[in-house]
């Protein structure tokens, strides 16, 4: 029934007649008795006339549409949603069209017609840019927010969905608290697909609060299984045991299977994060006996893949890891994107307890290239987007109402002007004028001066990383730009630029045993150490999740070793303190010279260079970690390298092609 639900929430009142309320009665019956709301669409249809409502009829049409769909009349799809089109492009107004399309979206997201559904949303969005009914602006938001958030469109999806919380907002009815509820839940599992885990718990609290209050134990199950998800991704693993075993209780209640299966698998992941492994067991057996006889085969994979992973842990490795790999294999041809990269990292975890290091490299790679394409929108700069457009649209309204009071001024000024006293009131008129142009210019002035300070922080936003503070992506490409520009590239004598790639040793076990605020007070804290090491003219960049990049502006090759040795050390010779606990951190690091090995960067340029870096920084978690890797020279001519490059990996770079030097980190004793 949770399908049906979007159906449901897609009604709102825009008048309160007859076909209004019918509709809202169907609504409500379809919970109940599916039976009889259909035989009270039919009575509603047998009344309808000539004057009714073009905008209600075209909702009736859709309810027949969307009825037919949710109760697997299959046959009866096509023409209800034919006969809904004809009569909206017809007859109907912005609205009517705006419902017509938002539906067929539906019918095609439903019915996995995605291509078509996104060939629909193009002719669609005109019209909804200028709807006006709530109800109908409602519906088609949150319709396409949940499509693109199915489909890791992050930023689309956040703004439809805070599209259709506006529009909810400017309803007080008796659904109005329905669909906030609804909509917040949404809202929720957007944010923690973005990892935004303070955000998303603070969303689920008010869901649950919402869910309360309309005593709906569909949305309780069904919210209690996603809280108990974003507690164990906070690392709060025993408190979201407890969290899914009352969404068990909860589910029980409405016989929701799937949200009972879902919510033993977690228990299960809960205890093996919890190093639990034998109370694990239990709750896996029964998902697993449950998602077979749901015939459920992703989750079914997935449990698959938590006791492959117990099986590792105690001893039965090649077991463990044979299933793992077949699971792994699986979810990357079924699963989301953002499921299988958390998936990767599970693995990753068992090759390296089992001491596979070189498929461990390769798997962490994997893993870190797919979470690069899945955030390549910072987070951050979404929710930054989403408050300088609510900002700009209270800019407008004040603009407005000024235009409002001037009109209204001028109004007065002519009716009370009087021929014999033209000359006095002309020349306080011009005073006033003058008055309200002073004033006029302070507050042009003042908001100048803001809209530069707000500026120059959006373009410190737009080079610096949010939570570290230091240079992003963005910055060093547009440094490397300039350098290239400017001819910095060309260097005399024994002096050259060089990259040195880091990437922080265990940091997923860090966010697992400590929790993500630890983690993320330790990406502040290196970045602290690593732009304390450098000289002046030097950048430290973070290159994605726990990879920094230091770019060193003209240094001899004999410095640059002794250079790389030292930040090995400055990061771990210090435990770091976080939440009173002492925690040691490694990194393991590639590094190359800016040109390398006097090849011209005409012919081998930065991008080429850090790939050759990257290379060698994975040789480096391969053999242990701890550990920096440099690239020196080439075995092979030039245009084997450069072959490689080009053919996508088809003939891939390894280490044999290259000469390296290896410089170790300090030893170090981890608790």
């Amino acid at each position: 029934m949770s399908l049906l639900l979007v159906c449901v929430l897609s009604a709102q009142e825009q008048t309160t007649d007859w076909l209004e309320q019918g509709i809202d009665t169907y609504l409500m019956l379809l919970y109940t008795s599916p039976e009889e709301a259909y035989l009270q669409l039919d009575a509603l249809h047998a009344q309808v006339n000539d004057q009714t409502a073009t905008d209600s009829l075209t909702r009736l049409y859709a309810s027949f549409t969307l009825h037919y769909l949710h109760t697997g009349q299959t046959e009866q799809v096509e023409p209800a949603l034919e006969r809904l089109l004809t009569y909206a492009r017809i007859h109907g107004s912005t609205d009517s069209m705006v419902e017509a399309l938002a539906t067929k979206v539906e019918v095609c997201f439903v019915q996995q017609r995605l291509n078509e559904a996104y060939r629909i949303i193009v002719e669609l969005e005109p019209y909804l840019a200028h709807a006006q009914q709530p109800r109908v602006r409602y519906y088609a938001n949150n319709l396409l927010g949940r499509i693109y958030m199915q489909d890791n469109h992050f930023e689309l999806a956040s703004e439809h969905l805070y599209r259709a919380l506006e529009a909810v907002q400017e309803t007080n009815d008796d659904r109005t608290l329905l669909r906030s509820t609804f909509l917040l839940g949404q809202l929720t599992r957007l944010h923690a697909d973005m990892k935004n885990w303070e955000l998303a718990e603070e969303l689920m609290q008010q869901a649950l609060s919402y869910a309360d209050q309309i005593a709906s134990t569909e949305f309780l199950a069904d919210y209690l299984l996603l809280k108990g998800y974003i507690e164990g991704e906070q690392g709060n693993h025993e408190a979201s045991a407890l969290t899914h075993h009352q969404a068990i209780v909860q589910a029980e209640i409405i016989d929701r299977q799937d949200i009972i299966l879902l919510s033993l698998n977690n228990i299960g992941a809960s205890y093996i994060l919890l190093h639990q492994y034998d109370a694990a067991i239990e709750p896996l057996h029964q998902a697993k006996k449950l998602a077979k006889a749901l015939d459920d085969e992703n989750t079914y994979q997935l449990v698959l893949l938590n006791l492959a992973y117990i099986d590792v842990q105690q001893g039965r490795t090649e077991q463990g890891l044979t299933q793992m790999r077949e699971s792994i294999n699986y979810f990357r041809e079924h699963a989301r994107r953002s499921d299988l990269e958390r998936f990767l990292g599970e693995f990753a975890n068992a090759l390296q307890h089992a001491g596979y290091h070189l498929e461990e490299a390769a798997i962490l790679r994997e893993q870190r290239d797919l979470s690069n394409e899945l955030f390549q929108s910072d987070r951050h700069r979404i929710l930054s987007e989403m408050q300088q457009r609510f900002l700009a649209r209270e800019q407008a309204h004040r603009i407005q109402r000024l235009e409002q009071t001037n009109a209204l001024q001028e109004r007065t000024i002519e009716n009370k002007q009087l021929q014999n006293r033209l000359i006095l009131l002309a020349a306080f008129a011009t005073a006033l004028a003058g008055v309200l142009m002073w004033q006029l210019y302070r507050k042009v002035r003042h908001t100048n001066r803001r809209l530069k300070e707000a500026n120059k922080q959006l373009e410190f936003q737009s080079l610096r990383d949010p939570l570290t503070g230091l240079f992003n992506r963005r910055s060093f490409q547009q440094r490397m730009a300039k350098r290239w520009q400017h001819k910095e590239h060309r260097h005399h004598g024994q002096e050259r630029d060089a990259l040195i790639l880091l990437d922080i040793d265990h940091f997923k076990q860090i966010n697992d045993q400590h929790g993500h605020a630890a983690g993320d007070d330790i990406l502040i804290e290196v970045a602290k150490r690593l732009s304390q090491s450098l000289r002046q003219h030097d950048q430290a960049i973070r290159w994605g999740g726990e990879e920094f990049l230091l770019y060193l502006h003209r240094i001899k090759p004999k410095d640059l070793s002794t250079l790389v040795e030292r930040t090995l050390y400055l990061l771990a010779e210090k435990p770091f303190l976080v939440n009173g606990q002492s925690i040691v951190v490694t990194a393991t690091a590639g590094f190359i010279t800016l040109p390398f090995d006097n090849i011209p960067e005409e012919k081998l340029n930065w991008e080429k260079a850090l790939q050759l870096a990257d290379l060698a920084l994975y040789s480096g978690k391969a053999k242990g970690r701890n550990q920096a890797c440099g690239v020196t020279g080439l075995r092979v001519p030039l245009a084997d390298i450069m072959q490689c490059f080009e053919q996508d990996q088809s003939q891939p770079l390894t280490l044999q092609q290259l000469t390296c030097s290896t410089i170790a980190g300090p030893s170090v004793h981890r608790t």
